[in-house]
């Protein structure tokens, strides 16, 4: 029997996984979204996931606490973004340090925080809101392979859509 492949920089790892909070609640889970695929050393995910997963081979499951930094990242750490005023509501509070949430696609919320504005744009900071948080998690590795060279180049998984079904029998 062939050696598993261990995971590495540069391969296709394919997980199951949980994400607990500080009260070891879970709040994202795999058995609602589905495992998921991504091309290690890119912190495409998760920042600390690559390193957490590196060395793993199918069918092992490993649990480890990530911090902030190597998570969602510290709050004040944030990207910014300039926006048109007129993307908010005439009588928004738009003072240094507010905070509202924004709704992003796929119903995803995360949290703006007015860094500057004045009467024709808005600077904001967008955090994750998992921002600032130690997370668990738990992952068990389903798959492992080699990148194609599509996804080297892309920096990313690619998934194939599933293969459609087949025509119905004639009679």
């Amino acid at each position: 029997m062939p050696a598993l492949m261990k995971v590495d920089a540069g391969s296709v790892v394919t997980i199951t996984y949980d994400i607990l909070d500080a009260n070891g609640e879970i709040i994202e889970s795999s058995d609602l979204s589905g495992p998921v695929s991504f091309l290690v050393g890119k912190g495409a995910i998760i920042k600390g996931l690559d390193k957490q997963v590196t060395g793993m081979e199918k069918g092992q499951e490993k649990s480890f606490e990530l911090p902030p930094e190597e998570a969602f990242g510290r709050p004040e750490d944030g990207p910014t973004r300039e926006l048109s005023r007129k993307d908010f509501p005439a009588d928004a509070k738009l003072a240094k340090g507010e905070r509202f949430e924004a709704g992003m696609g796929g119903g995803t919320k995360i949290l703006l925080e007015v860094v500057e504005s004045d009467d024709e744009k808005v600077t904001v900071r967008m955090i994750h809101p998992l921002a600032g948080q130690t997370l668990s998690m738990t992952i068990n590795v389903v798959g492992v392979r080699a990148a194609t060279a599509a996804e080297q180049e892309a920096g990313r998984a690619i998934s194939a859509p599933p293969p459609p079904p087949p025509p119905p029998k004639k009679k």
